[in-house]
């Protein structure tokens, strides 16, 4: 009995990996897919079968002949699941639909400030519920919804311990997810952008995710998974100390890093951040001003996390969004403090995803636990 729950685990994980290595190839055949995954011909083909048989894969045609027999083209069918992920921040709300390819079909970002109230979580769930209503698809092909939450969960995901944003602590999860027909994951909103900028890295990736927001905080990934800390409280570098007796940080401390580098620092009034990073693009002094002590704080906390993890840095979160036409500004400025600086050594970069990346973080979990499941 033993021995036969081994060959059906390996069999399931044979048929997994063959998924996984179709979606990402887009296009492939079956002789292309038994020499990258270094399984035989006759376990490839029973393996396609089952997946065409589940709806997930289909044969599109043939590729162009090398001399022999043509091969068969093999794809994923993308519109074969559907994942709805939403981000919640202090004043809005943004949802996206995705496919099993982890495409954004639709987006919208919503105004709904947060309250820890039956009210809005009953408008949260029929704004999501309407968002659905909108779009032409297949309700029954949603396998889940993910939710990114600015602030700390409790190990099983099913409590926000914390949240400085939103103000709250020991909020079940229930209060949303009651109020929803699909399965719903609930996951930081550091972890869900990191998560997101996974998609366009090797899967075995180490490397930090810093959010700089209206609080600091991140991620950390090794060797493609997440680190969450025996706390869940993994990444919270706004409360690395750079400043000694510096400002006063919400948590109580003084020099920490969000009191510096949050994306309040640059708009500490109503102020857009985009108008912030248009005026300094227009080379406005004051601005330039309020940017060049930004980023000298900056990347005093860059180096700190490099000096700690020696692995690539992705800048993300509000700021993140705007940092490309400063990025080699900060890196000749991270250079300059770090001890172990060589010539052409970057592994500093812009988060590649913008304004959708938290919520699309969440939306790739259902679908993850999806694909695990086939």
């Amino acid at each position: 009995m033993k021995s036969s729950g081994v060959s059906i685990e390996i069999k399931k994980q044979n048929r997994n990996n063959i998924f996984k290595y179709i979606l990402r190839s887009k296009t492939t055949s079956r002789q292309d897919i038994s020499l990258a995954l270094g399984l035989s011909m006759p376990t490839i083909l029973q393996n396609v079968k089952e997946l065409q048989e589940l709806g997930v894969v289909e044969e599109s045609g043939r590729f162009e002949s090398t001399g022999g027999r043509k091969a068969n083209v093999i794809t994923s069918i993308s519109n074969a699941a559907l994942s709805i992920g939403v981000e919640i921040t202090k004043n809005h709300v943004r949802i996206v639909l995705i496919d099993l390819s982890e495409n954004i079909l639709f987006h919208k970002r919503l105004v709904l400030p947060y309250r820890n109230t039956n009210d809005y979580y009953s408008k949260l769930a029929v704004m999501i519920q309407a968002f659905i209503g909108e779009h032409p698809i297949d309700t029954r092909k949603i396998v889940g919804l993910g939710v990114s939450i600015p602030g700390i969960l409790n190990e099983d995901g099913t409590i926000i311990a914390d949240s400085h944003v939103l103000n709250i602590r020991n909020v079940s999860c229930k209060a949303i997810s009651s109020l929803l027909p699909w399965k719903t994951y609930f996951v930081n909103d550091a972890n869900a952008a990191a998560l997101a900028e996974l998609r366009n890295l090797p899967q075995d990736s180490t490397m930090v995710y810093l959010s700089l927001s209206n609080s600091v905080g991140g991620a950390i990934f090794i060797n493609g998974n997440i680190y969450r800390g025996i706390n869940q409280r993994s990444g919270e570098f706004g409360h690395l100390r750079i400043v000694n007796n510096g400002r006063q940080c919400y948590c109580g401390q003084q020099g920490c890093a969000d009191a510096y580098c949050s994306a309040l620092v640059l708009t500490p009034k109503e102020e857009k951040l985009e108008a912030f990073f248009d005026s300094l693009g227009e080379g406005n002094e004051e601005k330039q001003a309020v940017w060049n002590e930004y980023i000298d704080h900056l990347a005093k906390l860059i180096i700190n996390i490099r000096m700690s993890f020696d692995c690539d840095i992705i800048l993300g979160g509000y700021v993140g969004c705007y940092m490309d036409p400063w990025l080699q500004e900060l890196q000749s400025k991270v250079a300059e403090l770090d001890p172990f600086e060589q010539p052409g050594d970057v592994f500093l970069s812009a988060s590649r995803l913008k304004q959708e990346s938290s919520a699309l973080g969440a939306a790739i979990i259902p679908i993850e636990e999806y694909i695990d499941q086939l």
